[in-house]
């Protein structure tokens, strides 16, 4: 069955899932950086703002710091030497944000990348000025990708409620973004409401299938959308890639009320404003978590995490009183819990 891989990447996102289809899908990067640095990639690496991104953790006072931000995940090392990956079918840009972009250089340089979703933004970017600890190669190789230079992929502009083959066969439906939610970001400059939400549902026993939403930086417009047009698609998600990290934003929840997902993943985000109360209990961050695993079958979902501390403190918190958590050798994680069909 398909496996979802939730990386730790400093800030940002990467979520990597192994199709049962033997395809690969890539939605974001970040913190990637392949064996080759140029001096550009040492200085960034060294700079202070990057060291600020390490060291920068919220943790609200009922929950323990697992400092799993140190310890980042380079997604091309992951996907090279962990996964065994060679090549990526699918490789989702949700929108150009930095945090989103962030290393992707070196991850077309180190794998064939077949096809490339990406918006017709307008995005501008003054490399002149500050550039917040990220590398000025990456935002203009994108540009290149954007304007259709980069020919060793197809790039490609998919909205809402476009459909073919591999989608199907890979249990993907695009929910946003809309080519009028596009046209708006490029409108006010805000792009999180040009971004992909993409709704990953596997088979589950009996007919059904597994909701499991990665939400990218989808705001208020987007949910609006969604709920209009998905709504029952995304009633009472199995699991939720939060969107925006998990960040406050400033936003409306409403949303919460049709999704009520049953464990919601947060990434590690720069804002002290992450929304823990906003979310239902079940809530996993990278700063705690380090990577998570979902290995996905018909009749359960088997959630695994790097971080043993955090793993062995949730299993055996007086309210659950589980075992100890074992290790999984193939995934290289701790096993913390399971959903059943």
């Amino acid at each position: 069955m398909a496996t979802i891989h939730f990386l730790n990447v400093l800030e940002g996102d990467c979520n990597i899932i192994q199709h049962d289809s033997g395809r690969v899908t890539v939605m974001d990067v970040s913190n990637a950086y392949n064996d080759e640095d140029t001096a550009v990639e040492k200085a960034v690496k060294v700079s202070k703002e990057r060291e600020e991104m390490r060291n920068r953790t919220f943790v609200p006072s009922n929950k323990k710091n697992y400092h799993q931000k140190k310890d980042p995940d380079n997604p091309i090392d992951y996907l090279k030497n962990k996964l065994k990956v060679k090549d990526i079918f699918r490789f989702i840009i949700s929108h150009p944000d930095m945090d989103h972009i962030d290393g992707i250089k070196d991850l077309f340089d180190e794998f064939e990348i077949t096809n490339t979703w990406d918006t017709d933004n307008d995005k501008y970017i003054d490399l002149t000025g500050f550039f917040a600890g990220y590398n000025k190669e990456d935002w203009k190789f994108y540009k290149n990708l954007r304007a259709g230079k980069i020919t060793s992929t197809k790039r490609l502009t998919y909205f809402s409620k476009t459909n073919n083959l591999y989608f199907n066969e890979d249990d993907i439906t695009i929910l946003c973004p809309t080519a009028e939610l596009v046209k708006l970001g490029n409108e006010t400059k805000d792009y999180n409401d040009s971004s992909y939400a993409i709704l990953f549902t596997p088979p589950k026993k009996n007919g059904g299938k597994w909701k499991i939403l990665l939400a990218g930086d989808t705001h208020d417009d987007s949910w609006d959308y969604i709920l209009k047009n998905h709504k029952s698609d995304v009633s009472n998600i199995d699991i939720l890639f939060a969107p925006h990290h998990g960040r406050d934003s400033s936003r409306n929840y409403d949303f919460l009320d049709t999704l009520k997902p049953k464990v919601t993943l947060f990434g590690n985000a720069s804002s002290e404003h992450l929304a823990y109360t906003k979310y239902p209990e079940t809530r996993i961050s990278n700063n705690q978590a380090g990577y998570v695993i979902l290995d996905i079958a018909v009749d359960q979902i088997e959630i695994f995490v790097k971080n043993f501390e955090f793993a062995k403190d949730f299993r055996l918190n007086p309210k659950r009183n589980w075992t100890a958590p074992t290790y999984n050798s193939v995934h290289k994680a701790y096993l913390l819990g399971q959903l059943n069909a």
